[in-house]
């Protein structure tokens, strides 16, 4: 669904631009097979986890994510990249109907990741005013859950504060789309909307179910169970505390600065093409 969602944005915005009128759009687009290119990018960020409600739009929760990546464009429609990126993502049962649990966090996860990008059509293909494109890859992320706790700080992953120590790196799967807004001769600006599906269902610190907290240092017994801060009783061991059937992710929306570099074979290739 959050895929079929994105390109549903991407091709409405591909009708409102095509309107535009870019003429000379293709022989702009046409990077030389062998060609390599650097971005950057920042955009904002929504997690999607147990710590919130996914069609809460009142409610959104966003970050931010700031990522530099270089690319290789293999042939006409097939481009290798990899990227480094930090983001920063939050959710809080506040607003929720699970408000009265009152678990939170925010984590702020540096990632690596390669991948492909796959044009929906010829670079050449002077019928279509722009091309979008398809992106898949896998990588690693690092897990870095933190929570306030009487106005300081802490590190949640530590404190097992679902008795079980996690993996902190964990594979992640990226996709989704990517559409050319403006273009230039050595410089475009790229839309790009991606899901991060995170194999792990601890990026918030929570999945399962809330463990014994007699057996635990106080400071994890009180961030395990936060209902005591609103008056609330404690969960009983072995209560609901997660949903361990859906992994963590989240949402990222970018905008990018594309810069092509430039070669004489390069620059030979647009003018043959243009011609």
């Amino acid at each position: 669904m959050k895929i079929i969602k994105v390109v549903g944005l991407i091709c409405t915005l591909q009708l409102g631009l095509a309107s535009v009128g870019l003429a000379q759009r293709s022989a702009y687009w046409q990077e030389k097979p062998g060609s390599w290119l650097l971005n950057a990018g920042v955009g904002t960020t929504r997690y999607l986890g147990d710590l919130n409600e996914r069609w809460n739009l009142a409610h959104l929760q966003l970050g931010v994510s700031l990522g530099i990546a270089a690319a290789y464009r293999y042939s006409n429609r097939l481009t290798f990249r990899g990227e480094a990126q930090l983001y920063y993502i939050r959710g809080s049962q506040e607003n929720t109907h699970l408000s009265y649990n009152n678990l939170s966090f925010r984590s702020f996860n540096p990632e690596l990741w390669a991948g492909i990008q796959a044009d929906f059509w010829r670079p050449d293909d002077r019928n279509h005013a722009i091309v979008p494109y398809a992106i898949a890859g896998v990588g690693l992320t690092y897990l870095t859950p933190t929570t306030t706790y009487k106005g300081k700080s802490y590190s949640l992953a530590p404190l097992h504060t679902e008795g079980v120590n996690y993996n902190r790196l964990p594979v992640i799967l990226r996709y989704g789309v990517g559409l050319p807004i403006v273009i230039g001769y050595r410089f475009k600006w790229h839309l790009e909307g991606l899901y991060t599906h995170v194999m792990s269902d601890y990026v918030d610190d929570v999945s399962t179910v809330y463990p014994d907290r007699s057996t635990m240092e106080p400071l994890a017994a009180a961030l395990s169970d936060r209902r005591l801060e609103i008056g609330q009783t404690p969960n009983p061991t072995g209560a609901k505390r997660g949903n361990a059937n859906r992994r963590d992710g989240y949402f990222t929306l970018s905008a990018r600065l594309i810069w092509v570099v430039i070669t004489q074979k390069q620059q030979h290739y647009r003018r043959s093409r243009r011609g």
